[in-house]
C-alpha cells in the first residue's frame, strides 16, 4: 500500500470531477489573436442587415418589352377617275392599263368632227359679221354728214346707229361661242396627270360613251403608303418610337433592300365602332421597285408586357440549380421567374417578381 503524504490536502471527490472538466490552459501568446476576433465579432453583430456597401453597383429594372408584328399592303398616294367632259365616240386610245402617262397627258381621243363643223360656221358667221359692221360703220359716218348738211333725216342716221351696234352685240355673241367650241374640243382629248399609272380602262375604240362616264382610272406611285388598324396602345408605341420608322418588305427578291424608312403620313380622326381601332397611314421615304400596289410590309412595335415583368442585365441575376433571384438595393433576396431575353434589347433578360416593379433598383453581383 501506497503511503499517504501528510503535505497533500485530504481526498475529496469533488477534486477529481473539478480537474476533469477545467479548461485547457491558454498559453500566453494567444490572447492577442482572441481579442481580434472578439472585436470583429462585435462589429459584425452591429452592422446593419442587408446594407448596401457604398461601392456597390445598382442597376434600374425597366419595363419589359413585347414584340408586336403587323402586316400591311402598300398602295398608291393618290388616285382619280378618268372621266369623259362631253359625249364623244371613242377615236383613239394612246394607253393602257399599267402605262405611265406621258408629258402629252393623253389618255384617250372622242371624235370631234361635229364640233368641228359647228366651230367651221361660227367662224363664217364672225367673217360675214365683221364684213356688215364695217359697211354700217362706213353708212353711218356718210348719213351723220348728210344730216349735217340738212340733206336726210335723223331717224335714218339712227336706225343705222342701232344696225350697227346689233351686229356688234351678235359679233361678240359668235366669239363667246366659238370660245365653247374650242373648249369642247380640248376637252374631247380625256387627259390624266403626267408620271401617274393608268390602273383601269373601261372604253374600247369605237365605244359611245357620254359626259360625266368614268372611263379608266389613274394612279400616283410616286410615293406608297401603307394603311394600318392600330389599337391605343400600338399607337401610343408608335408615335413613342420617333419620327422615322422602320419597316420590312416581304416580297423583295433575293438581295434587295429589305427595309426601308417610314414616317406617320395621314391619322383618321374618325372611330370605327366595329373594329374600335386607330386608322393610320404610313408613308414609305425611299424608293421601292417596282413601285406598285400590294406589296407586303411589315411593321414591328414595342409594347410593354401586360404582365407587369421587368428586364433586367443578367448581372443582377444570381442563380443555381433551377432558381434565380435579385438582390434589391436595401439587399432583400428576391426569386425571380426568367421569360427570357427582352424584345427590344436582347442583351436584358425579362423577369416577374411579386415584389418586382419598374423602377426598382437591386444589385449588380459580383461587380463593384
Amino acid at each position: 500500500m501506497r503511503a499517504l503524504d501528510p503535505t497533500r490536502p485530504p481526498f475529496h471527490p469533488t477534486h477529481q470531477a473539478r480537474r476533469r472538466h477545467s479548461p485547457t490552459p491558454v498559453r500566453t501568446g494567444s490572447w492577442p489573436l482572441i481579442l481580434l476576433l472578439a472585436l470583429a465579432s462585435g462589429a459584425a453583430l452591429a452592422a446593419p442587415v442587408g446594407a448596401a456597401a457604398p461601392d456597390v453597383a445598382l442597376v434600374e429594372a425597366v419595363p419589359a418589352m413585347r414584340e408586336a408584328a403587323l402586316i400591311g399592303f402598300t398602295r398608291a398616294v393618290a388616285k382619280r377617275p378618268l372621266v369623259a367632259e362631253t359625249d364623244g365616240r371613242v377615236q383613239a386610245l394612246f394607253l393602257d392599263v399599267g402605262d405611265r402617262v406621258d408629258e402629252s397627258g393623253r389618255f384617250a381621243q372622242l371624235d370631234t368632227t361635229f364640233v368641228g363643223l359647228e366651230l367651221e360656221e361660227v367662224k363664217v358667221q364672225e367673217d360675214r359679221l365683221k364684213s356688215q359692221i364695217e359697211f354700217d360703220r362706213r353708212e353711218v359716218t356718210r348719213f351723220r354728214e348728210l344730216v349735217r348738211q340738212s340733206s336726210a333725216s335723223a331717224s335714218q342716221l339712227d336706225a343705222l346707229e342701232q344696225a350697227l351696234r346689233d351686229n356688234r352685240h351678235a359679233l361678240r355673241a359668235l366669239d363667246v361661242r366659238r370660245r365653247i367650241l374650242e373648249e369642247r374640243l380640248t376637252r374631247a382629248t380625256i387627259g390624266a396627270p403626267v408620271g401617274w399609272h393608268v390602273t383601269a380602262r373601261e372604253v374600247e375604240l369605237g365605244q359611245w360613251v357620254r359626259e360625266g362616264d368614268p372611263v379608266g382610272y389613274a394612279a400616283d406611285f410616286s410615293t406608297l403608303l401603307v394603311p394600318f388598324a392600330l389599337t391605343p396602345e400600338q399607337f401610343s408605341a408608335l408615335e413613342g418610337g420617333g419620327g422615322t420608322l422602320r419597316l420590312e418588305l416581304l416580297d423583295q427578291p433575293r438581295g434587295a433592300t429589305s427595309e426601308v424608312s417610314a414616317r406617320l403620313y395621314r391619322v383618321n380622326p374618325g372611330f370605327d365602332p366595329e373594329t374600335r381601332k386607330i386608322a393610320v397611314e404610313l408613308a414609305l421615304d425611299e424608293p421601292v421597285h417596282p413601285a406598285r400596289g400590294g406589296l407586303r410590309v411589315r411593321l414591328r412595335l414595342g409594347l410593354p408586357e401586360a404582365t407587369g415583368a421587368v428586364s433586367l442585365p443578367p448581372a443582377a441575376l444570381g442563380s443555381s440549380y433551377e432558381e434565380s433571384w435579385v438582390i434589391r438595393e436595401d439587399g432583400a433576396r428576391l426569386p425571380v421567374l426568367r421569360l427570357g431575353p427582352d424584345a427590344q434589347d436582347p442583351a436584358l433578360v425579362r423577369v416577374t417578381a411579386p415584389g418586382l416593379r419598374p423602377g426598382d433598383r437591386v444589385r449588380l453581383l459580383g461587380e463593384r
